[in-house]
């Protein structure tokens, strides 16, 4: 009986999209609180018994990038939440990611009295999370790009993520802003610039037959094109979403019905600094370039095991 041939493994040298620039219109801010609250975290996170290397994953910075303006007990629950939300992602299957989740929930029904609408809304983001991350993890199937980009919307996080804004913001979004097509809009195509610059630096940890999938294999898959190439095109979609969002944002502020309302107004900023504050996180965590993050800035190329 013949054994089935090993997978042959080699690394190749390509170079990530220049995600940093095609995100310049965005402004980096960092909140104050940053340096106290993250080594807070990182203690609590400790005593919990979640074991990770919290000082090289950099999350409090993270938070801090996105959250600039919060205080600091509300950039505390967004560091812990975030912490929690990166872990879960970590583990190999959802059953795990779900009892990390029960200690955000935790974490997060503290301050539940303060808006109870909006933590009605943050918790139908936090499932919507789990049922797209657990659809991912165990089909078979390979979603088409449309697919994968709708159900990559709910399975990155982002969306929690952007609820955030409004707790770290002392902000109250008016019901007519929450259904409004333009605001909508908004936070659907800031989601997608953001998920698909973390799938692209998130292939230099390595590519194989059953890594999870990600905007750059299926485009592999679907144009038939290379590596490098889909890598190229990944870069090509953020670009022309930042100049959507911004064209959207044009209708934001000429729209009467939501550029009067100040919280609406923080909200849409909100969006901004979690797009400037993940973009440049992503090179700053150890997560997914390890200690190469400054060199991939500045030159980008990345060296990355492949498994055929």
């Amino acid at each position: 009986m013949s054994s089935a041939p090993c997978p042959e493994s080699r690394t190749v040298s390509v170079q990530l999209p220049d995600l940093l620039a095609s995100c310049s219109p965005f402004e980096l801010r960092v909140n104050r609180h940053c340096r106290s609250v993250s080594q807070a975290s990182e203690a609590w996170l400790r005593e919990t018994g979640l074991r990770s290397e919290w000082r090289a994953m950099k999350v409090g910075l993270w938070a801090a990038l996105c959250y600039p303006g919060a205080d600091s007990s509300q950039l505390r629950l967004a560091v812990d939440f975030l912490s929690l939300l990166v872990h879960s992602q970590e583990q190999k299957t959802p059953a795990d990611g779900n009892r990390v989740f029960e200690l955000a929930s935790d974490r997060l029904s503290r301050v539940a009295y303060k808006n109870p609408a909006w933590y009605m809304r943050f918790n139908r983001s936090m499932r919507s999370y789990q049922d797209a991350r657990q659809h991912l993890l165990n089909s078979t199937r390979i979603p088409d790009l449309e697919s994968y980009i709708e159900l990559r919307r709910d399975a990155s996080g982002f969306k929690m993520i952007f609820d955030l804004i409004e707790y770290a913001g002392g902000l109250n979004l008016p019901e007519r802003a929450l259904v409004h097509p333009i605001l909508k809009h908004l936070t659907e195509q800031a989601c997608d610039l953001i998920a698909w610059s973390e799938d692209a630096v998130s292939c230099a940890q390595g590519i194989t037959p059953t890594s999870q999938p990600n905007i750059v294999t299926i485009l592999m898959r679907e144009r038939k094109c290379s590596f490098g190439g889909a890598l190229t095109y990944v870069g090509t979609l953020v670009k022309q979403n930042v100049e959507t969002f911004l064209a959207t944002e044009r209708e934001f502020v000429a729209c009467a019905d939501l550029a009067t309302n100040d919280d609406t107004r923080r909200y849409v900023r909100g969006l901004r600094d979690c797009i400037a504050g993940t973009v440049n996180w992503l090179y700053e965590t150890e997560r997914y370039l390890g200690t190469k993050g400054y060199e991939v800035r500045s030159f980008g190329w990345v060296f990355v095991p492949v498994v055929d």
